[in-house]
């Protein structure tokens, strides 16, 4: 009995010192908020370098950012931590963006020679008219130049403004690619023949809202009329320009073109492109061209 006892006493003191133990191998609180601001100064340190990085500005982590401007002419792209300038009067530049930072959605690119300053304020190009989402100004060694970049935005209202049929009831148009020649103007302007071959159908919306254009073989004036609810409505002609005969593809595209406008009850804009939507839910597609 006296032995048993003797080994509960024993088996006491040693939990102790495992006690004692236990605690000398526990972190004391001061170093582990040691640890802890350690920890968090290597996530700032990271931050930090991420944030001198330089940044896709299209949205995408791959995508290519485009600026232009005029008087004089120049374009620049800014894509893979590269700064590319070109304009009229000097060779083609490429420099690596050295320092990047953003405040807000606006943003700053420096490479050795040049200052680039993205801000998020629309712009209108100011030979096309087209609209874009930002406000370029680059700053070199020798000048300032200043222009439009990003995003192609939707116009502001339809009139003024000029477009080409790229598709007709699904069924797209290669010609609608091209740019519209000459002889593709408004039938305000007197003594114009007819369009070129195999052009595309082109919507002409004055500054009054009137319509004229050519429907891929002769030109038109009205039969149209826009609302700025989205409805479109049939509007008297104002006569036909040209009578030429146009057989085969070129009559087939012009009935086409004009039996899907003059049923047309509504139009939207997807991003740049302007739609004529019938009520039987067929389209005629349209891109914008100055």
């Amino acid at each position: 009995m006296h032995r048993l006892g003797t080994d509960s006493a024993q088996t006491g003191t040693q939990r102790a010192r495992a006690a004692q133990a236990g605690r000398a191998r526990r972190p004391q609180p001061l170093r582990a908020g040691v640890l802890a601001l350690g920890f968090a100064g290597v996530l700032a340190g990271c931050a930090g370098e991420h944030a001198t990085q330089p940044v896709a500005v299209s949205g995408k982590p791959d995508g290519i950012y485009q600026a232009s401007g005029n008087e004089p002419s120049w374009n620049m792209t800014l894509a893979q931590k590269m700064l590319t300038l070109e304009t009229p009067d000097g060779p083609r530049t490429a420099a690596p963006v050295l320092h990047a930072h953003a405040e807000g959605r606006d943003r700053t690119y420096e490479t050795k020679s040049a200052r680039v300053e993205i801000t998020s304020k629309a712009c209108s190009d100011s030979m096309s008219g087209q609209n874009y989402a930002d406000t370029v100004r680059i700053v070199t060694q020798n000048r300032t130049l200043t222009g439009c970049g990003g995003a192609a935005l939707a116009p502001n209202s339809l009139n003024g403004t000029r477009w080409v049929v790229t598709a007709l009831d699904g069924q797209r148009l290669v010609d609608g690619s091209k740019a519209p020649s000459d002889t593709d103007r408004t039938t305000d302007q007197p003594g114009l023949k007819a369009g070129a071959p195999d052009m595309a159908p082109t919507l002409d919306i004055n500054d009054s809202g009137k319509v004229s254009g050519s429907d891929g073989c002769n030109r038109y004036v009205g039969g149209l009329e826009f609302g700025k609810d989205g409805r479109v409505k049939a509007a008297p002609q104002g006569g036909v320009s040209t009578l030429m005969a146009c057989p085969g593809r070129r009559d087939t595209l012009a009935r086409q073109f004009s039996t899907l406008t003059r049923a047309a009850t509504h139009w939207r804009m997807e991003g740049t492109t302007l739609v004529l939507e019938t009520a039987d839910k067929k389209t005629v597609r349209l891109r914008q061209v100055f």
